[in-house]
């Protein structure tokens, strides 16, 4: 049977109760667990009764700074990504020292996914059952995205297709967490696909999209889509 990565699982560590929830809420549509600590000594219990694949790390904390917080997670998990996401300006060459990556909250929750998901190993990851099944399709690929502010529209071929995505080769550049439209068709099915979808994954110009936001109705079209590619 067809399978795919577990879920991984990101310790998320701020004071701030209203930074762990955007963490946890923006992290859950790209396939990630969010587990959350509100300081480093519960970030570090956490991390040694719990899988922890990567660590999101704020540096102003009331108990231990994320330099502190960083060094320990490193004696206890050398192989997991810390990323450093803080506010803070300065930040000591001793912390950098032990994080491998720092993005700043400024930043935005975009450049965070898209570091989280360069950091990820795929062959570190256990395997499970994939949902749906995918199909080989050779269709059309049109993707459309927002560039500051104005609308893009990519071409690609897809490679494969299944209920809850599809995967392909795109002549442009997205990012892992990107929202996009999709337009699936095939002339000789006289089929066409209109999904929203998340960008998943990256491999050069090899990209995988989860469909996002797909009603019982287009559930049903793309359904019928597989059913027609296996028939023909």
């Amino acid at each position: 049977m067809e399978s795919i990565p577990v879920r991984n699982v990101v310790l998320c560590v701020d004071d701030e109760e209203a930074v762990r929830c955007l963490l946890e809420f923006a992290l859950e549509p790209f396939g990630y667990v969010a587990l959350v600590a509100s300081n480093g000594r519960e970030a570090l219990r956490l991390a040694a009764q719990r899988r922890v694949d990567a660590v999101i790390l704020d540096y102003v904390m009331p108990d231990m700074n994320g330099g502190e917080v960083a060094q320990e997670m490193k004696r206890l998990r050398p192989d997991v990504p810390i990323i450093l996401f803080s506010g803070s300006p300065d930040i000591p060459s001793s912390t950098l020292m032990h994080v491998d990556a720092v993005v700043a909250k400024g930043e935005g929750l975009r450049p965070l996914l898209a570091v989280l998901a360069r950091l990820q190993v795929p062959g570190k990851k256990q395997l499970a059952v994939r949902r749906f099944p995918r199909f080989p399709a050779r269709l059309s690929l049109a993707v459309t995205v927002s560039r500051a502010g104005k609308l893009a529209m990519l071409q690609g071929i897809s490679t494969e297709l299944g209920e809850g995505g599809i995967g392909g080769i795109v002549d442009g550049d997205l990012e892992p967490g990107e929202c996009v439209l999709l337009t699936i068709s095939d002339s000789r099915l006289k089929t066409q696909l209109e999904p929203h979808a998340q960008v998943r994954y990256r491999k050069d110009n090899n990209y995988g999209f989860a469909f996002s936001d797909v009603g019982p109705i287009a559930q049903a079209n793309v359904r019928q889509f597989c059913g027609r590619l296996v028939s023909g």
